[in-house]
């Protein structure tokens, strides 16, 4: 437990006692953080960052503010303030942007400020898959508006395996296509002088060999070839499978685990109409192997 936790919880059971009181309702009159474990009467967001030292949109989907807390702030923000005959919560916003349109010595306002931190955060902000707060905001809004469209008719959900597994090969590969096409002219085949990303060991191949998608997508399986090489190497593989998966650092015995989670949610997602979505298969492969 960090230090921190440890002094919030010694400040939290002494003001917060009452929270701890017998015969209180859950949710009603407290809520209880699921990491921690402690009674509050709401979970803000400076405590999920500062105290837990987490993203908030890592925070579990649980019940963040008591009923009891809901309708003080309520009640709270209704008021009539008796000198300007606004209500709290007008007030209060008229203060808010008032101090955010102030120009500080730099000649930023509290806008610019505040809008500087949060674009900070997010571009620092980089979880386990590479991806920085605006990269994963931006997959949940895909993943959610491809559900939406699918419901609608809009897009289809038959894709096949193969397909499936293809996307998140290249979700890998596209990882490491800056430095690899670096000095180098790309574009689209019949582009002049235009060179492509070959996978030396081929998707399509490791597809039929059960390769992991991550093996596949490795750096270590990647190189540059001439648009026309490539397109006439088509499936044929420039290195075995024995050397494929040494290069990777990888076994054959991983490889193969990992191909069968991934195929195992491929077929989860085709069963329940999941449109394509690499991103969304990697993440729950992940959660799965760290729990």
């Amino acid at each position: 437990m960090n230090t921190k936790l440890t002094q919030f919880i010694k400040r939290n059971r002494r003001r917060n006692a009452h929270l701890y009181q017998p015969g209180l309702i859950e949710g009603q009159e407290y809520v209880v953080c699921p990491i921690s474990s402690e009674r509050l009467s709401m979970i803000k967001d400076n405590y999920i960052t500062c105290i837990l030292g987490m993203n908030v949109e890592d925070y579990p989907l649980v019940q963040r503010i008591c009923q009891v807390r809901k309708e003080n702030i309520k009640q709270g923000l209704q008021k009539i303030d008796p000198d300007t005959g606004l209500t709290a919560y007008e007030v209060g916003q008229i203060k808010a942007r008032t101090v955010l349109k102030q120009i500080d010595e730099s000649g930023l306002s509290g806008y610019d400020r505040k809008g500087k931190k949060t674009r900070a955060t997010h571009m620092n902000n980089i979880d386990e898959l590479g991806r920085n707060g605006y990269s994963r905001l931006a997959s949940k809004a895909i993943i959610k508006g491809n559900r939406t469209k699918a419901k609608k008719g809009l897009i289809s959900t038959d894709r096949n395996e193969f397909h499936r597994y293809k996307a998140i090969v290249l979700y890998l590969t596209s990882k490491h296509r800056s430095k690899l096409s670096d000095g180098y002219i790309t574009g689209l085949a019949g582009k002049e002088n235009a060179w492509h990303i070959d996978h030396m060991f081929s998707i399509l191949k490791g597809y039929q060999k059960q390769v992991s998608p991550f093996v596949i997508g490795h750096s270590a399986n990647l190189r540059m070839l001439p648009w026309q090489d490539n397109l006439s190497k088509s499936a044929t593989c420039s290195v075995s499978m024995e050397e494929l998966i040494s290069n990777c650092d990888y076994t054959i015995e991983r490889s193969t685990d990992e191909f069968n989670k991934v195929y195992e949610l491929i077929l989860e997602d085709i069963k329940n109409n999941i449109p394509l979505n690499a991103v969304y298969l990697i993440e729950r492969l992940y959660e799965s192997t760290v729990h």
